[in-house]
């Protein structure tokens, strides 16, 4: 169904509260969508009619044009769907309908929230931790290893240690951070390794830290990992 919108990041709730944020109106129009499922039940045809909701928003004293957030909504946010198109008709069905409902009582989330849950969707932490202990259990033997361990800890690691700081304050991310931290400590445990066979090696110390200095950029300074083991 969502073939040619853009991709989904988040939940039903991320998703509409981002929505929210974007269109101060969309939550008037979601209001009445759910009036009208509520005084006429989810029918075979959909939930709700433009020219229904339309005639919902005008008698409540709503003079505008909900076009726009409707496709957004549908498109953009994968709240709501299409469920009947003619020239003279659109139908809509709600994805979710309890988890809307839900939502819009509990009032808008926090977007600080919303904002760390979507930043730590697109870093793909399944992805990089995957990576970590794939290092992490047979070393870093080539310039191969030496390169994407370098690429992480330079520019995903940092992104990361961002969202980890932030998403620590929130009762709602704490398993963001959580997952984070793990992924932090795997990174500090390959350095520590990695400087340690260096040491062992019998290469000098300025030359072992040129070979692998890209190993300390996941340490604090004064050599403390970025969070406690």
């Amino acid at each position: 169904m969502f073939s040619r919108y853009r991709i989904l990041i988040g939940g039903i709730k991320d998703r509409l509260t981002e929505a929210l944020l974007k269109y101060e109106k969309a939550s008037i129009i979601l209001r009445v969508a759910l009036s009208i499922v509520e005084e006429r039940g989810r029918g075979q045809v959909g939930d709700f009619d433009y020219k229904t909701l339309t005639s919902k928003l005008l008698e409540l004293g709503y003079d505008f044009e909900p076009k726009m957030i409707l496709r957004a909504l549908e498109r953009d946010f994968g709240i709501i769907e299409t469920s009947y198109k003619s020239s003279n008709q659109h139908w809509w069905r709600f994805i979710d309908l309890e988890s809307v409902r839900d939502a819009l009582d509990q009032g808008e989330e926090d977007p600080e929230i919303v904002l760390i849950r979507t930043q730590a969707t697109s870093l793909g932490l399944e992805d990089i931790e995957r990576k970590l202990q794939l290092l992490l259990q047979r070393g870093i033997r080539s310039d191969v290893d030496r390169a994407m361990f370098k690429r992480l800890a330079f520019e995903d690691l940092p992104l990361l240690l961002d969202v980890y700081k932030r998403s620590v304050q929130y009762e709602e991310t704490k398993d963001i951070s959580t997952r984070i931290k793990k992924i932090l400590t795997l990174a500090s445990r390959i350095a520590r390794i990695s400087n340690a066979k260096v040491n062992n090696s019998g290469f000098p110390e300025k030359e072992g830290e040129r070979k692998d200095n890209h190993v300390d950029s996941v340490r604090l300074l004064h050599g403390k990992d970025p969070v406690g083991d």
